[in-house]
This record gives C-alpha cells, sequence and structure tokens, in this order.
C-alpha cells in the first residue's frame, strides 16, 4: 500500500508541476506564431519578455513560449498554428497579417495578441472594442503616408513619380489608397508594382526604371521585412532612392525609413497579453497604436546613390547611420 500511494503522490506532483511554475504560481503559455525567421523576430521577442517580467513572468519559472516560424512560406502556416495551438497555449502572439489570419482561422479560438502593420479595422472592426479573439497593436497611423511622402519630397523635391512595391497577396488596399491620395496632394504619382515572390523583385525593379520613376515606396509588411536585405541591395543596384517602414531597412542598406519601432508594438503586446492572462477577454482589450515615430538616414547609402541629404532631414533625423 505505501508503494502504491508514493506513486499517486508522485504521479499528482508531475502533474502539479506541469501546471504549475516554480514557487507555486502558474506556469502561462504563450504561442508565438511568426510568418518571418527568428533572426528577424530576435529583438521584439527580447522586448516582449523584458516587458513580461516586468509584469512577473519569467522563462522557466512561470512563463513558457511556444516559438514557430514559417520562413516567409504560407502554406506552412496552418500547421504551425495548429501545432501550437495542441500544446494548449493561454495566449497567441503573431507578428505580421499571415500570421494573425493564420491564428484566427485554425486557432481553435484561442485569445489573440497580435502585432503588425496593417490597418486592423478590416480585421477586427472598432480599434476601441475589437470584439472576436483577438486585439493587439498597429503601427499605421493617419498620417503615416503623408509624412513618408513628405520626407521623400524633402530628400528629392523634384520627384513626381513614386513606386510602390508590395506583395499583392497582402490586403493592403486601403494603404494603397490612402497613398495615392497623399501622393496627388503633394503632385506625386504612385505607380503600383505587385509582386509575389522575390523572384519578381528584378523585374519589378527593371520597369520602375523604364517606367522613369523618380524613387521608391515599400510597403510595411512582413514580405518586405523577411526580404529587407535583398530589397535594401536591389535600390542601390538600380540607383532607387527609397523609403521604408522600419530602421531594420535602414540597417542593412537602405536609404531612408519612417516609422513605429516594431520593439514598441511588442512591449505594449506584453502589457495586452498579461491583461488576458489575469481574466480580460481580448474583446474587450482595444487595440493600440504607436505614439512614437523614428527617421532613420544612411548616410552612406545617399552618397552611393548620389544624394545629399538635406541639413534639415539630418536635424530631424533620430538616428543616422553613416
Amino acid at each position: 500500500m505505501r508503494v502504491v500511494a508514493t506513486l499517486l503522490i508522485s504521479a499528482l506532483v508531475g502533474v502539479t508541476g506541469a501546471a504549475y511554475a516554480q514557487g507555486g504560481g502558474k506556469m502561462s503559455r504563450i504561442g508565438f506564431v511568426a510568418f518571418v525567421s527568428p533572426s528577424i523576430t530576435e529583438q521584439w521577442l527580447k522586448a516582449f519578455r523584458e516587458e513580461m517580467r516586468k509584469f512577473g513572468y519569467e522563462e522557466g519559472k512561470n512563463l513558457v513560449i511556444e516559438a514557430r516560424y514559417a520562413e516567409g512560406n504560407r502554406d506552412r502556416l496552418k500547421d504551425l498554428v495548429t501545432d501550437v495551438a495542441r500544446a494548449k497555449v493561454d495566449v497567441f502572439l503573431t507578428a505580421g497579417e499571415p500570421a494573425l489570419l493564420a491564428a484566427k482561422a485554425y486557432g481553435e479560438h484561442i485569445p489573440i495578441v497580435t502585432v503588425t502593420c496593417d490597418p486592423l479595422e478590416k480585421l477586427m472592426g472598432s480599434l476601441a472594442r475589437p470584439g472576436g479573439n483577438a486585439t493587439g497593436f498597429t503601427c499605421i497611423s493617419s498620417d503615416l503616408a503623408s509624412k513618408r511622402l513628405g520626407l521623400l519630397k524633402s530628400l528629392l523635391p523634384k520627384a513626381e513619380r513614386i513606386a510602390v512595391l508590395y506583395s499583392e497577396r497582402d490586403t493592403l488596399e486601403s494603404e494603397l489608397q490612402d497613398l495615392a491620395s497623399q501622393g496627388r496632394q503633394l503632385g506625386m504619382e504612385i505607380v503600383r508594382y505587385p509582386v509575389r515572390a522575390p523572384e519578381d523583385f528584378d523585374q519589378a525593379f527593371k520597369q520602375m526604371v523604364d517606367n522613369k520613376s523618380d524613387a521608391l515606396y515599400i510597403s510595411s509588411s512582413s514580405f518586405a521585412n523577411l526580404h529587407r536585405k535583398k530589397l535594401a541591395e536591389l535600390a542601390l543596384t538600380y540607383k532607387m532612392p527609397a523609403m521604408y517602414g522600419f530602421r531594420e531597412f535602414v540597417q542593412a542598406g537602405g536609404l531612408l525609413s519612417y516609422g513605429a519601432p516594431l520593439q514598441d508594438g511588442f512591449r505594449r503586446a506584453a502589457y495586452q497579453v498579461n491583461k488576458i492572462l489575469k481574466g480580460a477577454s481580448p474583446a474587450e482589450v482595444p487595440v493600440e497604436q504607436p505614439t512614437r515615430f523614428e527617421l532613420v538616414l544612411n548616410t552612406k547609402t545617399a552618397k552611393a546613390l548620389g544624394l545629399e541629404i538635406p541639413t534639415s532631414l539630418l536635424v530631424q533625423a533620430d538616428d543616422v547611420i553613416e
């Protein structure tokens, strides 16, 4: 009987240990799914973990993060989300629209917090009361297109034709229409160049040159971020001044970027995840928008393109890469 009792106690301890963290607190499980690769999300997750520690969560003690990466393959997202859902996570954390859509479709109604640079109204309705099982952070703001085009105009006063490169598989129509509207106000023609895969990049750049584009605007998407090094290289090869949405493009050799730091989005995602773990419904957690934007310039790339960055832009810059 003592042997049986001992075995029962050991089994009970094992079950309890799986459900609870060291020190007696509940073990919280986050399922992180990203369209991009681990190297791209490294700094984002670092910011998320740092913020989660402020709320009392630490991996190995009371937090587990199940991370999965599609490496740019949309067809893998269904299986990745299904796999994470089977791990009985409490909350999905997704990076980018493709991962969000997969979590909504295949995530077994597990609450979702997303960080994306897409207008979330089209996926959630009201930002203040998103409804459903998802909330998050969007790095889109109402005047972002205007600001980016204005910065291009400051750098290239004679620019009239702006090429826009984007993934046609992303639902970016509202952003593209906003760009066209803002471009007309600045005397700029916005010309679209949709692509489906990196193999399409060279042809798109050749068409931009043939059509005498003055500058390039890269949409702020997971697809673009995944291929940022290649896009920056091609912009330099084809002598195309380009505006990007993230500083990481400029660090990879791009000319200039203006946008919300994605690390900020993941810090705010930690705040939202914490609220959900404590019992809040994602339907009642407002979608957040950025409060901080940064302008980053690369003077080495400007020199290679034969451009002189005006002092007015240099003094505005939050960071200058030389």
